[in-house]
C-alpha cells in the first residue's frame, strides 16, 4: 500500500487531537493508502486571521517537516466571518509563505462541530451520544453548532475529549452530503492526496 505524509495547521485544541484521525481515515478509505500524519500545529484564530506572519511561520515550520510530495493542510473555523472570503484570505497568506508542499486550505462554516452535526446519526454508537441523536436542520446554520451537538449528548461536549472518537465514527459520505464546507474540505484534501500519490 502506498503512503502519504500530511502536516497541518489548525486553530483549535480539539483539532490537534482529532484531525489526524480523520485524515488517516480519508487516506485509507478514499485513496487506499497509509497516511503518516504529524501532530497539528495550533495557531489561535486571532493570530491566524490577524497576524499573517505568525500563520506563515507555522506553515513554514510544518512544511519543513514534510518530505517531497507531502501535503500541508490549513484548517480554520469561519465563526462569524464569510467563509469564502476567509478561505481566500488564508490562501493568500499561506501562498505568501512560499513553501513547496502541496497545500490545501479549508474552512469549516461556523465551527468544526458543524461537520459532526451533519453526520450525527453515525455517532450514536458512542456512549456520550443519545441513541436517537439526529439533526434535521442545516448543520451550518446555527451560530454555535457546538451547542447543538451538546444537546444531542448525555454529557457535556468537550472538543479535546470527544473529537478523536467522533472523527473515527463520522460517516464521511453523510457529512459531505449535508455540509457544503465539509464537502469542500474533502475535495481539497482529496485533490492534494491524489496529487501526492501521483508524484
Amino acid at each position: 500500500m502506498s503512503g502519504v505524509v500530511i502536516a497541518s495547521v489548525v486553530e483549535g485544541h480539539g483539532e490537534v487531537q482529532g484531525l489526524p484521525v480523520l485524515l488517516r481515515r480519508i487516506a485509507a478509505e478514499r485513496h487506499d493508502c497509509n497516511a503518516l500524519v504529524s501532530k497539528p500545529h495550533r495557531v489561535p484564530r486571532g493570530k491566524m486571521t490577524h497576524r499573517p506572519t505568525e500563520l506563515q511561520a507555522a506553515v513554514r515550520l510544518q512544511a519543513a517537516r514534510l518530505p517531497d510530495g507531502g501535503v500541508l493542510l490549513v484548517l480554520a473555523d469561519s465563526d462569524d466571518d464569510e467563509p469564502a472570503q476567509l478561505a481566500d484570505d488564508l490562501k493568500q497568506t499561506v501562498d505568501g509563505a512560499a513553501v513547496g508542499a502541496r497545500v490545501a486550505v479549508a474552512v469549516a462554516v461556523k465551527e468544526y462541530e458543524a461537520w459532526f452535526l451533519a453526520g450525527v446519526q453515525s455517532l450514536r454508537s458512542h456512549r456520550s451520544v443519545l441513541d436517537d441523536a439526529a439533526y434535521a436542520g442545516d448543520p451550518e446554520l446555527p451560530r454555535s453548532p457546538k451547542d447543538k451537538l451538546a444537546a444531542l449528548m448525555v454529557e457535556p461536549y468537550g472538543s479535546v475529549r470527544h473529537q478523536p472518537a467522533f472523527n473515527a465514527l463520522l460517516d464521511i459520505d453523510a457529512a459531505a452530503e449535508r455540509s457544503p464546507s465539509f464537502r469542500r474540505f474533502l475535495g481539497a484534501i482529496d485533490a492534494a492526496i491524489a496529487d501526492a500519490l501521483r508524484a
